[in-house]
């Protein structure tokens, strides 16, 4: 193992089109918890310190305002820059003498947008986190008709972007997004800015794989009743969702199978659909309108493979062996 190379690690956190739902939801994580990344309960993890949070920090106004410019000044490096909310087309509003997303202002009164900061302090960053579908793929600002021309953070950096440390931008989603995705996947870039742990293998979406590469219905607790031929006719019952609208088949998440608080909830597990809130065309097509049954062809693929998958197990029954 590597020894430890950076002592110390700031986090930038900026905060765009969004609800604040991903704030919310990494206050509420435990394994690790944000109080574990921040005091130094992980020992390889140690030194982190959330510098700025709109949130949750203390100073407020141009005192604040002056921590991102100490980011740009080089004095934060080496800084985790995380975006929490979309990211909207200034352009559109500078038309109309306006601005959509304002995140403090210079000495002049003139406003500072959300756009700027993210240019100027991506280019120190030693890595770039977009947390939650918004500011991984736009989300709920981006969905149809999209009025302020947002987009999250891949398509707004770009696919072949890269940070200081040559890492990609990296993609948490969910609506919001699972508090221990956000504090897990901030500690193993931790980890690996340290030399500790490979950089995170990711999808083609940009999402850490050891988190989504499974689907939501491969990780749901109903997926056997799905095997069995049992669905739920109506809100309720206990049996796979599918006619229901559920598209755990197209989407990739596994908060049904690890709950999203200490184990608990998830949306199948408490008796909802999953409306793929952690797939880039979220909040549109395939995905919407909600509660509209999933493309039939990954239930006819899936049906064929259980099938061909039983005729398999039934004639290697018939073989005998040796025990």
């Amino acid at each position: 193992m590597s020894e430890i190379k950076i002592e110390k690690i700031n986090a930038i956190w900026l905060q765009g089109q969004g609800c604040t739902g991903c704030t919310v939801s990494l206050t509420g994580a435990t394994h690790p918890s944000l109080p574990d990344l921040l005091t130094g309960f992980l020992p390889q993890a140690a030194g982190v310190a959330l510098v700025f949070h709109p949130t949750i920090m203390l100073p407020h106004g141009e005192e604040a305002i002056n921590v991102l410019e100490s980011g740009l000044k080089g004095k934060l490096d080496p800084f985790v820059l995380i975006l929490e909310g979309a990211i909207p087309n200034e352009e559109l509003a500078e038309k109309t003498g306006g601005y959509w997303c304002m995140v403090g202002e210079n000495g002049e009164g003139k406003p500072l947008t959300l756009n700027y900061w993210v240019d100027k302090l991506s280019e120190r960053a030693a890595a770039v986190v977009a947390v939650g579908t918004c500011a991984c793929y736009g989300g709920i600002p981006h969905g149809k008709p999209n009025p302020t021309g947002s987009k999250g953070l891949l398509s707004y950096l770009g696919r072949n972007w890269r940070s200081k440390l040559n890492l990609p931008v990296i993609c948490i989603p969910g609506c919001p997004a699972q508090g221990e995705h956000v504090a897990e996947v901030l500690a193993h870039l931790v980890l690996t800015a340290r030399g500790f742990l490979p950089i995170p293998e990711l999808d083609e979406f940009h999402r850490p794989k050891f988190i989504f590469k499974a689907t939501a219905h491969e990780n749901c607790p109903r997926a056997g009743f799905f095997a069995e031929g049992k669905y739920s006719e109506e809100f309720g019952e206990p049996y796979c969702m599918g006619l229901l609208g559920c598209k755990g088949p197209i989407v990739h998440c596994d908060v049904p199978k690890r709950g999203f608080v200490e184990g608990v909830g998830g949306c199948t597990t408490v008796g909802s659909i999953c409306i793929g809130c952690t797939e880039p065309e979220f909040p549109d097509e395939p995905l919407s309108p909600f509660f509209k049954k999933a493309p039939p062809g990954v239930f006819v693929s899936e049906t064929f493979g259980d099938i061909k998958g039983k005729l398999y197990a039934l004639l290697h029954r018939l073989k005998s062996r040796k025990i």
